[in-house]
């Protein structure tokens, strides 16, 4: 087997990022937006040494999951993993990864805007041209729109390719409740896209014009949201996780939130709550979350900016939602030494909360997945663990 080499095959399964899986002479191919009993003439792109990489050279035998795509930076743009199929069959695909995955039935909590979900993007640079990286490199995909933004972010990108972006490396765009916030990196301040028409502008993290914040309001709850503080994409996602979250929650005296952001979930749950304690390292989120707490009127919740694995104390419940890479061995440390009877586990990475779950001396109560990130690769995840 050499690249650029042709072979037909039949797909025989699915992995969870996209792709099918094939054999030949039983070394597995994976076919880059292939499905599950198609047949397809693939060409070689890459070899490794227990698999190779391939794309579809042509389709002979189609599946009925299969859909026309419906953006034309598909192919190249590293965004999106499941435009070439149904929204039930990308659904079916994360199911069965998930079971798989934690070998148990999984509760999925459906949401149903599967485009113009995203209220924040950021967007890269290079020698003025602005777009998205490429898939698995960092090469611009030049873009004018993205199906998965919010549209007033998507006429904002417009607005931007009118100016002369040579000075910039990067920029996010927000739009929270219609009103839109910019925050450019660049190697100078003086630059003319600083007169661009929006709600807040930051430069090189200054803050230039408009408001210091945008405020969302969610649930009868207000948000303060700075540039660089960690805030959910998926507005209808957020919702459904932290109503999970809430379920799941018994009346208790204590409860510790690591890892809290801008402390929506806190927030979120305070009713339920005699004392909350939050804990976030980022300065700009805690920041976001004292505000929140003022604007909220809530009196029962206090903010920390500290590494999580720093924090100390005994606490009823408490409530994790790590980065992509999970939780820190410091971390597992002080879960498992702690008192508390039950740990609500937020992730958007369900490896490596399955590799956390097996470190902990907790059992599974109650696993839910929801597409949080619809037609992409991603996941995101709230499991309710009990002390064993």
């Amino acid at each position: 087997m050499n690249i650029n080499d042709k072979y037909i095959v039949k797909i025989i399964d699915e992995d969870n990022i996209g792709n099918g899986i094939a054999k030949i002479d039983n070394f597995v191919i994976f076919v880059k937006n292939a499905l599950i009993d198609e047949e397809v003439e693939i060409i070689i792109t890459d070899i490794k040494k227990n698999y190779a990489n391939a794309s579809i050279n042509k389709i002979i035998k189609k599946s009925n999951y299969r859909e026309d795509i419906p953006c034309k930076y598909y192919e190249v743009c590293g965004g999106c993993n499941f435009l070439h199929t149904s929204f039930s069959h990308e659904k079916e695909i994360k199911i069965k990864y998930l079971e798989k995955l934690f070998n148990r039935k999984i509760n999925y909590l459906e949401v149903k805007d599967i485009y113009n979900y995203r209220n924040k993007v950021v967007l890269h640079v290079n020698n003025g041209i602005l777009g998205l990286y490429n898939d698995k490199t960092h090469s611009i995909c030049e873009i004018d729109s993205c199906m998965l933004l919010n549209s007033k972010i998507n006429l904002k990108i417009a607005d931007i390719k009118k100016y002369d972006l040579l000075n910039i490396n990067e920029i996010m765009i927000r739009c929270i409740n219609d009103e839109i916030m910019i925050s450019i990196q660049s190697d100078k301040d003086d630059i003319d896209i600083k007169n661009i028409e929006c709600d807040s502008l930051y430069i090189n993290n200054n803050h230039i014009k408009g408001k210091n914040y945008l405020i969302d309001e969610i649930n009868n709850f207000k948000f303060s949201i700075y540039p660089n503080s960690f805030y959910q994409i998926n507005k209808e996602g957020m919702n459904l996780i932290y109503d999970e979250a809430l379920n799941s929650l018994d009346k208790c005296d204590k409860l510790l939130d690591l890892y809290c952001g801008t402390g929506t979930i806190g927030i979120w749950l305070n009713k339920k709550v005699n004392n909350i304690t939050g804990v976030e390292i980022n300065k700009s989120s805690i920041k976001n979350a004292i505000i929140n707490k003022e604007l909220n009127n809530i009196k029962n919740i206090e903010f920390i900016c500290s590494d999580a694995s720093k924090i100390k104390g005994d606490y009823d419940t408490i409530i994790v939602d790590p980065p992509r890479s999970g939780l820190s061995k410091d971390v597992i440390n002080y879960l498992n030494n702690s008192n508390a009877k039950r740990i609500i586990y937020i992730s958007c990475n369900p490896n490596t909360l399955k590799r956390d779950i097996d470190l902990l001396k907790y059992r599974i109560n109650n696993l839910n997945y929801t597409n949080m990130f619809p037609r992409t690769k991603h996941i995101e995840c709230i499991c309710v663990l009990e002390r064993e």
